[in-house]
Order: structure tokens, then sequence, then C-alpha cells
């Protein structure tokens, strides 16, 4: 008689309460048929804590039939694959094979048990005489426990001996190429050879050895792959969140404990808010410090004159020339006479940490395209000190751009000189029009400015950002915020309308403007000279500075018409490039040569199918950031679950 272990799943609370009340009739419907059940053991649908349970059972030699109820919940192999593959896999790695079946790999022979009820089947197997039976959910049949056993039962004996010729060991054998070996092989004894898989000390279980199937090496491989890509991300995630954090705080600590001389007892209030002698001592492109009062932004910032549109030094480097990812703030090359420029421009990056110009977006927090107007008016100045002297400037504008040509309209905001007064104001008409709030300070061809830019992220490439006008001298400093409002239409770049709908304002020029009244905040003297027309505004790479300072009414170049690029990137299953393409406007798109793959995993093989986008149909009128198109595989079902 065979001694049997009856194993309850506990997916379902009803399922598992009717098996515990009907047990007595189970027990007595397999010993009519020579299985003793000596336990009834009770475990959830883990296949950990199942696999854990058998092989102990194995190790012990002490039960030889192993049914499994309530165990299966679809009407395809999905559920048994998945509750029994580590048992499965145990089993057979725990097959000791002989000389004649050493180049051969050993599978089990899963067999189905055909309709239980409703559609849904069981499922065995059998090995060295220890034979599997796993059942499905009773009430997705439509039969008692009893009755369902019983039934699943009897159908697995007469696979069972069906196959005794074929398979008398439950086990089939397939050659290196895939192909099932000769018959003969399959009746190979294994007695006393079955075992679960032993476990191995970190060196046998990770590292590849010479003894070890192709199947175990393989699995060995990813597992050692992993795990350095799992310490290289760790690494990554600890430079990123905590060790470049704290590096960077202990730079911008030090500096600011030697900008404002916090040691010294002999400071006097009356003097420069920094030591200018001790920040040029330690680097002598320090030229200025940008402040807003109650933010984290407390920064020097620095100016490399040879900087260009492909070399920003100070995009990587802090103060001290090292590098590192946080960079410093920094004055733009356009910018050409640094901070005496009339918009000195700068650049710093949005950190994650909230460090740098990352605070400048709690005036339009991430993914807002309305601005925090209640943010603004209790941050309405900002510092700007320089060796020239200490200054303050109020914000005049806050807005996001784009700085790509493929959006629509572009604007250059990046202008650091201006060949007359007429361009100037006619910048800071097309910054004020961008705005999200309307501020009530005046402004004129006579108020220096400062450009404050970091990266935003409601479309690709845009920025956030903040224009300000100096305070003049004898003016308060102080901004009446409560006469603040919304802008109730800022002006955005075409993409904006593209996906949020809406009509674009239509564009006026500042002088234009000015004659309808639209303009309430210029205090100047009127009758402005010279070309309003801005620099690059159709391009999002503007015009290169010249190496002299602009002068006033000089005839500027002809630019030639934009050719625009897009680009096409074509995807892995895992998201790395496959190919790239730059995809001249008009032009039709490429399809790459080869086929893409994708890995197989323990059941199916995975098939390439066709590239998941029609590419022949793009429609550029409507791309932001060009496109990525990625493959489609139809996954096969290997031979041996089939």
């Amino acid at each position: 008689m065979y001694q049997c272990e009856l194993f309850s799943i506990q997916k379902n609370t009803a399922d598992a309460q009717a098996l515990k009340a009907a047990q007595e009739q189970v027990k007595s419907s397999l010993a009519t048929d020579g299985i003793e059940v000596k336990n009834v053991t009770e475990l959830g649908a883990d296949p950990k804590k199942l696999d854990s349970a058998v092989s102990k059972m194995l190790s012990s030699g002490d039960r030889d039939y192993f049914v499994f109820t309530n165990a299966l919940d679809s009407d395809d192999p999905s559920s048994f694959r998945g509750l029994f593959y580590r048992i499965v896999d145990n089993i057979e790695s725990g097959i000791q094979l002989d000389e004649a079946h050493k180049d051969y790999k050993p599978k089990l022979k899963v067999l189905s048990l055909g309709d239980l009820g409703n559609g849904y089947k069981g499922y065995c197997f059998s090995i060295g005489g220890k034979r599997f039976v796993a059942l499905p959910q009773a009430s997705l049949t439509g039969k008692d426990n009893a009755e369902l056993v019983r039934e699943g039962v009897r159908a697995a004996e007469d696979k069972f001996k069906s196959t005794s010729e074929t398979y008398p060991e439950g086990i089939v054998y397939y050659d290196p190429k895939g192909n099932e070996a000769d018959p003969s092989l399959n009746r190979g004894s294994v007695s006393g050879k079955v075992a679960p898989k032993q476990k191995q000390g970190f060196f046998k279980s990770f590292i590849p050895l010479k003894t070890d199937s192709k199947k175990q090496k393989a699995r060995k491989i990813t597992v050692l792959v992993a795990m350095v890509a799992f310490i290289v991300a760790l690494i990554y995630v600890l430079e990123f969140y905590i060790f470049g954090p704290m590096r960077n705080n202990a730079v911008t600590s030090e500096i600011q404990t030697i900008a404002y001389n916090k040691d010294a007892d002999d400071k006097k209030d009356d003097g420069p808010a920094q030591d200018w002698d001790a920040l040029k001592e330690i680097n002598d492109e320090i030229v200025g410090w940008i402040t807003i009062p109650d933010t984290v932004i407390d920064y020097p910032v620095l100016f490399h004159e040879g900087d260009d549109r492909y070399n920003q030094y100070y995009i990587k480097r802090t103060y001290k020339k090292e590098s590192s990812e946080y960079g410093s703030i920094f004055v733009d090359y356009r910018s050409t006479d640094g901070t005496h420029s009339r918009n000195v421009i700068m650049h710093g990056h949005d950190m994650n940490d909230g460090s740098m110009f990352a605070g400048m977006l709690k005036y339009s927090p991430k993914g807002d395209l309305k601005g925090d107007l209640e943010y603004y008016q209790e941050h309405p100045v900002i510092i700007f000190n320089t060796p020239d002297g200490d200054a303050k400037y109020k914000i005049i504008s806050v807005y996001k751009t784009s700085t790509r040509y493929e959006h629509g309209e572009f604007f250059n905001y990046m202008q650091g000189e201006f060949n007359s007064d007429a361009e100037f104001m006619n910048f800071v008409y097309n910054s004020r029009v961008r705005s999200f709030f309307d501020i009530p300070v005046t402004c004129n061809e006579d108020d220096p400015i400062i450009t404050l830019s970091t990266c935003c992220y409601e479309f690709y490439q845009w920025r956030c950002v903040i224009v300000a006008r100096k305070v003049r001298p004898g003016e308060d400093e102080n901004v009446d915020v409560s006469l603040a409002t919304r802008n109730s239409a800022p002006l955005f770049p075409d993409v904006y309308y593209q996906r949020y709908g809406g009509t674009r304002p239509k564009e006026e020029t500042f002088k234009s403007a000015s004659a309808k009244g639209l303009v309430d905040w210029y205090d100047g003297k009127g009758n402005l000279e010279g070309s309003e027309d801005l620099t690059a505004t159709l391009a999002s790479n503007p015009t290169e500075p010249p190496t002299e300072k602009p002068k006033k009414n000089a005839p500027k170049a002809t630019e030639p018409p934009a050719i625009v690029y897009y680009p096409v990137t074509y995807r892995n299953y895992d998201g790395s490039q496959y190919a790239a393409y730059n995809v001249r406007e008009g032009d039709a798109v490429p399809t790459p040569d080869g086929t893409p793959t994708m890995p197989s995993d323990e059941y199916y093989d995975y098939v390439f199918d066709k590239w998941d986008k029609d590419v022949s149909g793009v429609d550029f009128d409507h791309l932001n950031i060009g496109i990525d198109i990625y493959p489609k595989f139809t996954p096969v079902l290997k031979p041996e679950y089939q």
C-alpha cells in the first residue's frame, strides 16, 4: 500500500474548510485504491514552502504518494507551473546520471489528467516509484472533494499505467540539441538516486563548475550578472542619494563659512555681505553670490571666460574645480561681460536633494504650469552681490519654456547682450508675457536684469526661468506683493497647446503692445531707438556671441533656414538602444536591420513579431522629443510544457 501525504492548499477558505470536513471520506476513498493517507498538511500557495515540505519527505523516504488538493485555479497549465516549478526543478536537478546518461538532460514527464470538471484539469508525474498528483480547486470543478480526489487519483493511475513501458521511471531524456533521446534510455533505473537538490555553499551555488550542467551554468552566470548589476546599482543609489549630497553639503558649508567670515570677531555690519578677498583666494572665477532669502539658494557664482556652447566649465565642477554632478551656479557664456552684462544669465542644476537651483521650482513645482503665487509673494526679491557691491533684484517674471525648436515658437531667453534699447525692452516684454504672474514691478531700458535658469520636466528639455531687475538707487527694496495676480493667459510654446488645448495668444512686440495700452509696467523715456528684433528666436541653438560686445544698430547676419531633425530610437526588450537615427523633417523613418531577441525563461521562448509602432506613419507634427520604438515578441510555450 502506498504511504500518502495529502496536501490541502489554502487558496480558498471555503474549499479548505470543505476538505477538512470531508477528510475521512477522502481517506476512505483513497484506501480503496491502495493508498493510505498518513497525514494531512495545510499549506498556503507558496512554491518555496511547498518545495521545502516535499523535499523533507523525499529525504526521509517515508512517503511515496503525494496528493495536492485545491492546488490549481486556472484552466491551463499556468497555475501548475507557478506552484510546482520549484519541486519539478529540484527533483530534476537531484537525478544522478550514470555513464549512459551523462550527456543527456533529464526532465520529468508531466501528464495531464484531462478535464476534471468545468474545463479544469489536473496533472501528475512520477519519479523512482514516487507519485505526485495535483488537483484543481473543488469549487471550480463543481464536485465535492471526495469525488474529485477519487476521480483525479484514478485518472493518474491510468496515466502511470499507460506510460509505464515508455517512461518507467517517469523521466524523459533529451540530447544536447533538445531532441528526445532513444526510448531505451528512458528505462534506466533511478531507484535510490532520487533526492532533493542539496544546499550548497556560496562558491558552489554561484560559481560555474565543470561538473555543472549547461542549465546550471547558465543559471549561475545569470545570477552573477544580476548580483554585479545590483551592486553597481546600489553603489549608484548610495552615491546619488547619500554620499553625493553629503559631499556637496560639506563643500557648500565650507564656502559659506568663508564667504560670510563667520569665525571673525571683528566683522563689520556695514561692509559687504561676502568676504571677497577670501573668496578670490580660493578661486578668482568666483564673481558673484546669489541668495534668495529664506531658501537654500545661497551660493557662489562662477564665470569661466573660456566657455562656449559645447563646453561649460562649471556645469560639472565645484568652485574648487573638482568634478561633481552638482556643478556650480555659473554665468552663461552669452553674458559676454560676465556680471557687467546687461542680462546676467545664471544656470544651476535642479538636484533631487533640493540643492543648487532646485529651489527655483518652488515658484512653479514640477508638473505645474500655473505657478505658486503665494510662494512668489513670500519670496519676491533676489540678492545678487558682486565685488562691485551688494544688490537686490525684484522679480519681474517667472515662467517655463522650451529649448527645443521642434516645440514651436522659440524664445531665446539666453541673450546676455542687446543691440539696442528697443531690443532690450522687447526682451523684457517677451519675458513678462510668459510669466505665471502679473507682478507690480516697473521696468525700463536703464534697468540691469538677471536671469536664473534650471531644468524642469513638463516637456522634454524645458526650463524654469526667473527674471529680476536691479533695485534702483534710492528705491524702496520692498514689493507690494498684494497687487500681484495670476496671469490669465501666459504665453507658452506651441507644444503646450497641442497637449492641453486652448488658443495661443497673439504675439506682440513691446512697441505694438505699448501702442495698444497693454503695457502698464514701463516707466522709461519712450521713443526707443533701434530694431526690436530678438536674437535667434527660431532655433534652439542661438547665434554664437561675437568676440566683441555688439555695437548699437549693427546689422544682423541673415540666418539660413533651419533644418529640423527628429530623434528616432529603436529599443531592445529591456529598454537599451538597438538603433538610433536623426531623421530629417519630411524623410521616411528607416527600419533597422537585423532581428532583436528576448531571452527565454523557464517555460517560454520569445519570437520577434514586429516593431511596436507603425514607423511609416509617424506624424512628426505631434512629436515632442522624437520617438522610442519597442519590439513586440510572441511567447511560445516550450515543447515539454505543451
